[in-house]
């Protein structure tokens, strides 16, 4: 084999590494972000290709292929994504150090089988050069074999760890300055493989025969790190999640049983009004026989508001949900908000499931109408039946001022936490109803627009 042959072949080389490269870049981009078969992601794989391939030129330098290829990802993802540009660099900084990594690995090997291949060589043979580049290629092979296969194990560990983790922007920055930690350990060892001192130069391998297995074993264990850092903070995740979900049911019980009270306590007023009834004929009699007409007026006057107090303005076909409905309206009344309400009466759905979509969705209005500075505010509510579905309509005013947390489809709440590290919705309201609409096989839907809050939610009729 001739020099000529055997440049060849490596160009051929380099080649399909930079077509593994892309595949297996593709492969993690694919799974962090979650797309399916994209054709922006495959787009992305190909520039990614083009930019490692033009990087192989000999007028470029290895920092313009990092930093063209990053350029390039922080571009793709504001536009196309339109955030997540943390999880762009959390993606190509776990490439390259999974990349580096396998490379200090496969090069140990390489430079391992290099040193048997070449210990029994003479220079004086005939065949010498032909020999030498032969056994170049094997050890080249070696190096390219290897590297593929750690890397291809590196990232189905990866991927199968980061699988169905939701990983928000402080995460993604964690992890990629331990990724950017190991890349740069990797680059150090690489610029020490041989180094110039004075006229010689000194051979890391040569000087160091240890280096051998040393290198190698400081890579996987800067491997199994990070791999072990993503698998503890998903089960932290995980954790806390179910945490959340408990704290969410125990809120869940408590507000049922508010409005067991609040039912409670309303027919509790109705039966004490109608036992007091006939003391209060009784005593208009007597004020009527002593003709003492003006006290008569009073004492209707205070009777009239006692009925307000228990009035039932709208009827929702239901004893627990007329109590939720008219209790908000009252309140809403009081604070200066108006309330309207069209109900068609819902079959086909726990009491008690309607009583807490009714109450958290009405209790979230209330509260963003009293923060709201607005001259006229206002609360709508509909319910609606199409077909098997039935709709929940909640229209109101508020302040125009949100916060959202990243990944989840509900506004944060203001209020201060209940329990420490736990992420707070819009009062856990919206969290409950979409739980229990999840159970109906329905959903929940919120519009914003200026200072008008909508929210919908859908059941339908058979329960999971």
């Amino acid at each position: 084999m001739t020099q000529a042959d055997y440049d060849t072949f490596i160009r051929i080389v380099e080649f399909c590494m930079v077509l593994v490269q892309s595949a297996l870049i593709l492969m993690l981009w694919k799974a962090v972000f979650r797309t399916k078969r994209e054709m922006s992601a495959m787009i992305a794989a190909a520039v990614f290709f083009v930019v490692n391939l033009m990087a192989k030129l000999p007028f470029s330098d290895v920092w313009v292929r990092y930093l063209a290829v990053f350029a390039f990802a922080i571009v793709y993802c504001l536009i196309r994504y339109r955030r997540y540009y943390e999880k762009a660099v959390f993606v190509l900084l776990l490439f390259y150090n999974f990349h580096s990594l396998s490379i200090l690995i496969s090069n140990s090997l390489r430079l391992k089988v290099e040193t048997i291949l070449m210990s029994g060589m003479d220079m004086m043979q005939s065949d010498y050069r032909y020999q030498f580049y032969q056994k170049m290629v094997i050890s080249e092979l070696v190096l390219t074999v290897v590297y593929t296969a750690l890397m291809l194990f590196m990232l189905l560990v990866s991927i199968r760890v980061l699988k169905n983790a939701e990983m928000d922007r402080r995460d993604a920055l964690l992890f990629s300055a331990y990724s950017l930690s190991g890349g740069v350990f990797a680059g150090i060892v690489m610029e020490l493989y041989a180094v110039k001192v004075g006229d010689s130069v000194f051979y890391l391998y040569d000087a160091k025969k240890e280096m051998f297995w040393k290198i190698p074993l400081m890579a996987s264990c800067i491997f199994v790190g990070e791999i072990l850092l993503i698998y503890f903070w998903k089960n932290y995740r995980m954790l806390l999640e179910e945490r959340q979900k408990r704290f969410i049911e125990e809120k869940q019980v408590q507000a049922m049983k508010r409005r067991l009270e609040e039912a409670e306590d309303f027919y509790g007023n109705v039966r004490k009004l109608r036992h007091e009834m006939k003391n209060h004929l009784t005593n208009i009699k007597g004020l009527a026989a002593g003709e003492q007409y003006g006290e008569i007026k009073d004492y209707i006057s205070k009777m009239d508001e006692t009925m307000q107090e228990l009035e039932c303005r709208y009827a929702t076909g239901n004893a627990l949900t007329d109590v939720i409905v008219n209790d908000r309206w009252r309140r809403a009344e009081k604070l200066g908000i108006d309330f309207e309400a069209e109900f068609h009466p819902v079959e086909g759905v726990s009491v008690f499931d309607l009583g807490m979509i009714l109450g958290n969705l009405l209790d979230n209005a209330i509260e963003a109408c009293e923060k709201d500075r607005q001259e006229k505010r206002f609360i709508h509510l509909r319910v609606k039946q199409k077909k098997r579905f039935f709709l929940i309509d909640v229209e109101n005013s508020f302040d125009g001022k949100l916060r959202w947390q990243e990944g989840s489809p509900f506004p944060l709440s203001t209020k201060e936490r209940a329990a420490p590290l736990l992420m707070m919705e819009h009062g856990l309201g919206l969290k409950n109803v979409s739980d229990i609409a999840e159970r109906y096989y329905g959903g929940v839907s919120i519009k914003v627009k200026e200072q008008i809050f909508h929210v919908t939610v859908m059941l339908q009729r058979e329960q999971k």
